[in-house]
């Protein structure tokens, strides 16, 4: 039970990680760390928990290129954004809760 709660709490970490990071860089603006971190981080955390819709939102960042314009790419990283942040939520509701997902 105890190594349950661990590996949970590890995973919401690292999750809490990505997401701050996708913050920092969306705020700056840093498109290629937007990028690297929208495909490889956040696709990498999804299948490590099987989290499909995840996955495949974060590999569309980059099938989806070429990009027509700096906007469409930003749209396309705040859509990432936003499922990682829903994401999180589960996570928390999960914690709080101790159901399973």
């Amino acid at each position: 039970m105890l190594h349950c709660n661990m590996a949970d709490a590890e995973g919401r970490l690292e999750l809490e990680y990505v997401l701050a990071a996708l913050w920092h860089a969306r705020r700056d603006g840093d498109l290629a760390r937007l990028a690297r971190l929208g495909h490889c981080e956040v696709q990498r955390w999804a299948r490590a928990r099987g989290d499909q819709t995840l996955s495949a939102c974060a590999r569309a960042l980059l099938t989806d290129c070429p990009y027509r314009s700096r906007e469409e790419f930003i749209c396309a990283i705040d859509r990432v954004i936003a499922q990682v942040e829903h994401a999180h939520v589960q996570l928390i509701a999960h914690d709080r809760t101790g159901l399973s997902l």
